[in-house]
């Protein structure tokens, strides 16, 4: 039975790819649980196994990696690898445009998500945020201080580590004065030695951030999050992939075109975060074909219950990785209708991360904490992209384990290297095989020894498209899925 556990929000505008703005998801989730406070807490997943002790030892991390806190997930802190992450967003302090001060912090003063954190090492910021009436506030310099005053209070009662603005559906006519009002509340926080983190929009329709707005805030702003996802949503006239890692057509938004475009704009590398889901978007659709014409407006759902829809009631002629945009998706009927599912999996999430990492920039972040559940699957390929143990990138891997570790790089192109773990001498096979279970390549077999092993896999001559690397040693089997990208 397909369950029907839903973030309860229902989006209704145009998708990003036909070039409209609209609201992003972090400002409609914030007004559906403003106007439904009953809803809150309905998303947060019960813990129900211990966490996996390799994603849970110490180690350092090589970037940044950011996630949001909602409010609305109060109760889900318990289930977070803290030891993968760098930096938390509470989010929210509410800006009232008629003072400058907050309607409401949102139990800020004793959520337990901000102790967690703290005590586990993980910069805490306060998310403050404004999705209208910005011009009520940049008029007024009275209303500027009091907000400025009003963060510094919520900062200090916390001992945040700094500030997160998140301020959108800016017109143009205000983006100066957003500039203005930044670079205020930038060096108030620099005097004390808070960060200033502030959110960037996967395509900037209405021009707030020019090569001007970096080169002017370099000083006072320590990360830029952008927003990468929303890029197909409930309102889009077809189904298609939330965070499109590359798109075909040239004139196509996708992950790498935004982070590209802040970069030749003057935006900081070394500050610049990219923000990727841990949601997708499920509509009605008029048949099977991939990309159908949705019929309805779509539903987000959290990878938790992305995932378990999937595992339960999806027939493996009905799941599907695609090769354009590097995003899983499915398809099911319900009702008597076509519905497809595109979300995110550890897979697309690996291959976002291979390719964020490629650009030298600070490093990622997701939306939102909490999304995922108890599900361990996408910290571990934060752990795999950003983890460093004994000096190696890479999660920690106990020496008992039988492992095939992630290929690298993946995607690739013409070809990749691939290591496995043994816990002691062993009889293996280490074999490629395409999508229609063909051996493409033998890449090692015999005795080895214990310890770590690496081969290669040559992919000339072969077309594009998902690889399947399985291990087998005795009873044992593992296997991983490779993408190579012509």
């Amino acid at each position: 039975m397909v369950r029907r556990i839903l973030l309860p929000l229902l989006f209704c505008a145009l998708p990003l790819l036909q070039a409209q703005e609209h609201p992003s998801i972090h400002q409609q989730q914030w007004e559906y649980y403003r106007d439904h406070p009953e809803e809150v807490g309905s998303q947060v997943v019960a813990a129900r196994m211990p966490k996996r002790s390799d994603l849970a030892a110490a180690r350092s991390l090589d970037g940044i990696v950011y996630g949001f806190h909602p409010y609305w997930m109060n109760g889900s802190e318990s289930n977070y690898y803290y030891n993968l992450l760098t930096h938390i967003a509470y989010m929210s302090g509410d800006v009232d445009t008629a003072t400058g001060n907050f309607t409401t912090t949102h139990n800020w003063a004793t959520a337990n998500v901000v102790t967690r954190a703290k005590n586990n090492g993980v910069k805490v910021h306060f998310a403050v945020v404004l999705f209208g009436g910005h011009s009520a506030l940049f008029s007024s310099q009275t209303k500027k201080d009091n907000l400025i005053k009003s963060i510094m209070q919520q900062v200090n009662a916390r001992n945040a580590d700094g500030v997160n603005i998140d301020f959108e559906s800016i017109s143009g006519s205000q983006a100066l004065p957003y500039r203005a009002f930044l670079k205020q509340l930038g060096d108030t926080l620099k005097k004390y030695g808070k960060e200033l983190s502030v959110e960037l929009f996967a395509v900037d329709w209405n021009g707030i951030f020019p090569a001007a707005f970096f080169t002017e805030l370099d000083a006072v702003v320590d990360q830029y999050f952008i927003m990468l996802y929303a890029y197909y949503y409930s309102g889009s006239s077809t189904a298609g992939p939330n965070a499109p890692l590359r798109a075909t057509a040239a004139s196509g938004y996708h992950i790498m075109k935004s982070i590209k475009t802040y970069l030749d704009r003057g935006c900081p590398p070394h500050k610049l975060i990219a923000g990727i889901p841990n949601y997708g978007n499920d509509w009605p659709v008029a048949g099977p074909s991939r990309m159908a014409a949705t019929t309805g407006k779509g539903t987000s759902r959290t990878y938790t219950v992305a995932k378990n829809n999937y595992l339960d009631t999806i027939p493996p002629g009905n799941r599907f990785f695609d090769a354009t945009y590097n995003s899983p998706w499915y398809r099911y009927i319900s009702g008597g209708v076509w519905r497809q599912t595109w979300y995110e999996d550890s897979l697309s999430w690996a291959m976002k991360f291979d390719s964020i990492r490629s650009l030298g920039i600070a490093g990622t972040g997701m939306w939102a904490l909490g999304y995922d559940g108890t599900e361990p699957e996408l910290w571990g390929a934060i752990a795999n992209a950003y983890a460093v143990t004994n000096g190696v990138r890479g999660p920690e891997r106990a020496p008992e384990r039988f492992a095939l570790l992630r290929n690298h790089p993946n995607p690739f192109n013409p070809s990749t290297t691939i290591e496995y773990v043994l816990p002691e001498r062993a009889e293996v096979t280490l074999e490629v095989f395409d999508m229609l279970g063909r051996r493409t390549a033998l890449l090692d077999a015999g005795r080895r020894d214990a310890g770590r092993h690496t081969a290669r896999f040559d992919g000339t001559g072969h077309s594009s498209g998902i690889y399947l690397a399985r291990l087998r040693s005795g009873a044992r089997t593992v296997t991983e899925r490779m993408l190579l990208l012509r």
